[in-house]
């Protein structure tokens, strides 16, 4: 039986822009019909990520060109509210850029900002993503493909008022914008994202990651169907102290939810004996420390994300997995 790709993309922000790298690299390695048998799975900026390639599969680049759109869309030069030129100086700026005026095409400052919005949240936050939703809609006003045309797409989010994880999955209905913002509503941070007069939080936010509940639910629908995960991975435990806020608060979002991938992993492989796991995790780009991963869009750090495939591909590749996509899995 062939074996097939399912592709995992978590959560981060702008981090996201790092997905597309690893995405563009891994194009390069399968065919059209690898394609079209593709299960991705996203939450947040994964979810962006995932609509992005689902709709626009069927072109020759298998959706390249559309996610390069997007990625230059929402890039936001810095304003110099640091007026020095180290990397940590010009992340601190391009985070204070974006806790002050949002990033327009992804989410929009709410007057009074993040303190005066948690006083009556969920009513007001200090942030909004329906213009995401917007955003992703002039990409595709929707995704749906039977079994062999296209790939398969499965969203998290998470019902606010149920307290538990929905899948968004094409298997069963069509994937629209509404639902992409759905995944994308960070909790206390934006307002609760909207669909079919239902409120839901970001569906990266919650104790378990996305793999195991992915595979659960691919194995009651394909049961002997051989897989192998590819994911991409934007945070991770790391020891030490941290230093600074952005340092502190990037490794408080490690710590409970970065971590969980390794327990996942290991866990997703004794479940599943055959079960073939190519995890592919990003470098610390400069000025990290003092980067926010939901406000910094500055270019040069979109650009560094994107383009580090190209700079550390072994790296990035495992040969042992180069060699499956080139056999052609």
């Amino acid at each position: 039986m062939r074996e097939r790709i399912v592709l995992v993309l978590n959560g981060g922000g702008a981090l996201g822009a790092y997905q597309y790298g690893v995405y563009r690299a891994l194009v390069r390695h399968l065919d059209e019909q690898a394609r079209r048998d593709m299960v991705v799975v996203g939450a947040s900026i994964g979810a962006v990520n995932g609509y992005l390639i689902a709709t626009h599969q069927g072109a020759p680049d298998g959706g390249l060109d559309a996610m390069a759109r997007f990625w230059r869309a929402v890039t936001q030069p810095s304003l110099p509210f640091v007026p020095f030129f180290d990397a940590n100086s010009k992340r601190l700026s391009a985070s204070l850029t974006g806790l002050a005026l949002g990033n327009p095409p992804v989410f929009s400052a709410v007057p009074g900002g993040f303190l005066a919005g948690l006083a009556t949240y969920p009513a007001t936050a200090g942030y909004d993503n329906r213009r995401l939703v917007d955003t992703v809609a002039c990409h595709a006003e929707r995704y749906s493909a039977k079994e062999g045309e296209g790939p398969r797409l499965m969203i998290r989010a998470i019902d606010i008022e149920a307290a538990k994880p929905v899948w968004f999955d094409s298997a069963e209905q069509p994937i629209v914008p509404t639902m992409i913002g759905a995944s994308s509503a960070i909790p206390l941070l934006f307002k609760p994202g909207w669909h079919e007069g239902r409120a839901y939080w970001d569906g990266d936010i919650w104790h378990r990651g996305l793999l195991q509940p992915a595979l659960k639910r691919l194995d009651s629908t394909l049961p002997g169907q051989r897989w192998h995960v590819i994911t991409a991975e934007l945070f991770k435990q790391t020891p030490g102290t941290p230093q600074g806020f952005g340092e502190s608060l990037d490794h408080f979002r490690r710590l409970f939810f970065g971590a969980r991938s390794d327990d996942e992993a290991n866990e997703a492989l004794q479940s599943y004996p055959e079960l073939r796991i190519t995890r592919i995790r990003r470098q610390p780009h400069p000025g990290e420390s003092t980067s926010l991963w939901v406000m910094d869009w500055a270019p040069d750090r979109l650009a560094y994300l994107i383009e580090q495939e190209k700079a550390t591909p072994a790296g990035l590749w495992p040969r042992q997995a180069l060699a499956v996509l080139d056999a052609g899995l």
